[in-house]
């Protein structure tokens, strides 16, 4: 399962939509894009949300602003939360309020990627989407019987490798016939069946069953974003401030590569003082947004749960 930091960060292993669909068969890949949902939906609405990442996530954000590409985001975290947003691929700490246009809601992991061209795509299963699955699961064995010519087998486990082995056989060509029928088949579930949309409209934080409490965070997915606010986690900026640097990792921003003869020399003394670091990051900080603000997280899951899920 995706783990929570990972969700908060964004930082998903992009898939290709191909992929996506022929290797998801015993959990169907549901393909979106944002005009297929507003073509769904009718208008799309604005909602509040936060998204955490570091200094190079945050730079790329701002150049996302107003477009299409899609992002997840957050809109309630679960209060006792201690660790909520340090960084495993990146190095998290950045806490960043925004207004975007609501594509997908989910009360849990939606289990979104990004996919190439704007798309998105979620792997539905039978507990989290119980009336999509059904849908999809018809879907996926019409279509490949349609261009295998062979009946679609009752034991999922063949079924799913012969569905992976049919992505693999087709003709360029009718790879993207079979690509573009799969997506126009998602759109016309969604469009035709209320209760299907209603699976892609799920608020709040749903009960994880196995824990007997809430999950730690919802997930929502939004375009065409605009940031409000940025908030610094006082306790990542407290952390960074004493940390030492890992002297085997070359690619850490600690890292200072004018210090060495060689790209991957990893000796100690490569690596710039912690507090030189800090103040190159504020700097850095302060060209990209301004008016940042340091907070504690507390204060800061404080303001993510205060914040409605749509626009007044």
């Amino acid at each position: 399962m995706k783990s929570f930091k990972g969700y908060l960060e964004e930082a998903q292993a992009g898939f290709n939509t191909k992929d996506m669909i022929f290797t998801n068969a015993d959990t169907p890949a549901l393909i979106l894009s944002p005009t297929a949902l507003e073509r769904a939906f009718g208008t799309l609405e604005r909602i509040k949300a936060w998204h955490v990442t570091d200094l190079s996530g945050l730079k790329g954000l701002i150049k996302l602003q107003g477009k299409k590409s899609s992002i997840s985001v957050m809109t309630e975290i679960e209060p006792s939360d201690h660790q909520p947003f340090e960084g495993i691929e990146t190095g998290g700490g950045f806490v960043v309020e925004l207004e975007g246009t609501e594509l997908v809601s989910m009360d849990q992991d939606a289990w979104s990627e990004r996919l190439e061209g704007g798309r998105r795509g979620i792997s539905v299963t039978k507990e989290l989407f119980p009336n999509m699955y059904r849908h999809l699961e018809f879907m996926v064995k019409k279509i490949y019987e349609k261009y295998s010519k062979e009946p679609y087998s009752r034991d999922s486990r063949k079924a799913g490798i012969a569905f992976n082995k049919l992505g693999q056989t087709l003709s360029q060509k009718e790879k993207g016939q079979f690509i573009k029928e799969y997506i126009d088949n998602c759109e016309t579930i969604l469009t035709k069946n209320k209760r299907a949309r209603d699976e892609l409209r799920k608020y709040g934080r749903a009960m994880n069953v196995s824990l007997n409490k809430k999950h730690f965070y919802n997930e929502s997915v939004v375009n065409q974003i605009s940031i409000k606010n940025v908030y610094v986690s006082k306790e990542w900026a407290d952390y960074v401030g004493k940390a030492k640097p890992e002297t085997s990792n070359p690619h850490s921003d600690l890292y200072d590569p004018s210090k060495s003869s060689y790209e991957h020399d990893v000796n100690q003394d490569n690596y710039m003082p912690v507090s030189l670091y800090t103040k190159n990051m504020e700097r850095r900080l302060k060209s990209l947004w301004k008016n940042f603000k340091i907070i504690s997280e507390s204060k800061i899951r404080t303001l993510i749960n205060k914040k409605s899920i749509g626009l007044k």
